[in-house]
């Protein structure tokens, strides 16, 4: 029996489940999933695959805010000078190697106290 690969794909691009392709922003064969470079909760449709490495350093630059208003492509965020240091760090390590960051550390998280 045949499956529906349409719709499987689209459930897949919803969930982000991980996917061994070439990240958009780094460019390296690791674990991808469906990041939605302008936020869900922002109103975005559209989703990319993108490393684990790759969204938290997104994530721990920009705002949800930003990511809507500014750096709402991958185009921008490529040419971003923060994320082209980011990248050059990034080419030097183990093509296999696995980081993460906290996101966001910049930011308070109780900005009215």
């Amino acid at each position: 029996m045949k499956s529906d690969d349409s719709s499987s794909q689209a459930k897949a691009e919803e969930d982000g489940p991980l996917d061994k392709s070439q990240c958009v922003f780094c460019r390296r064969q690791v674990k991808t999933r469906g990041h939605h470079v302008v936020p869900k909760c922002k109103g975005g449709t559209g989703t990319v695959p993108t490393c684990q490495t790759c969204e938290d350093f997104i994530h721990k630059t920009w705002s949800h805010n930003q990511l809507r208003d500014e750096a709402n492509s991958v185009e921008k965020i490529l040419a971003d000078s923060r994320f082209q240091k980011f990248l050059a760090w990034l080419n030097k390590q183990q093509q296999t190697a696995f980081f993460r960051s906290d996101r966001n550390r910049g930011r308070t998280r109780h900005p009215y106290r």
